[in-house]
């Protein structure tokens, strides 16, 4: 098994986090490797059985920069992403509108095109350590299973 984990960021910290969950995924026997999400075609998801997204939210609910082509491609993609699981951890603050809303369409985008989830989408509120560090290890807990 060899998981994808793919990540949207402007300022780094979803970069940061996904070679974290990279580290701590194999520290529990579980291959993953980190694609940038702008490297990373609609199509390619067709071939990953298991797929992380950890992406922030960028002005007015809008992903990063490096996610976008990716997002309006699955926007609009017909996929068949039933042989997939996946799970998503958005970073934002709720102080703001469209909270996490770039890490809420990349989970319905997914769960659209019949992949399924490993987790409810998780949301970090500002400090997104905590978050992160249930969220990884929830996810690596249903790997194992």
């Amino acid at each position: 098994m060899e998981v994808k984990i793919l990540y949207g960021t402007e300022t780094g910290n979803s970069e940061t986090l996904a070679h974290q969950a990279q580290q701590a995924l194999e520290g529990a026997g579980v291959q993953a490797e980190v694609l940038n999400m702008e490297d990373v075609k609609a199509q390619d998801l067709e071939q990953m059985p298991y797929i992380l997204m950890i992406t922030s939210t960028w002005n007015d609910g809008e992903p990063p920069s490096n996610a976008q082509e990716l997002h309006d491609e699955l926007q609009t993609a017909d996929l068949d992403l039933s042989n997939s699981k996946y799970a998503v951890l958005g970073l934002g603050e709720s102080y703001y509108e469209h909270f996490c809303q770039a890490a809420i369409d990349f989970d319905e985008y997914l769960a659209k095109d019949g992949a399924e989830r490993l987790l409810e989408l998780e949301k970090a509120d500002g400090d997104f350590e905590d978050t992160f560090d249930n969220w990884i290890n929830n996810v690596a807990n249903r790997l194992k299973a």
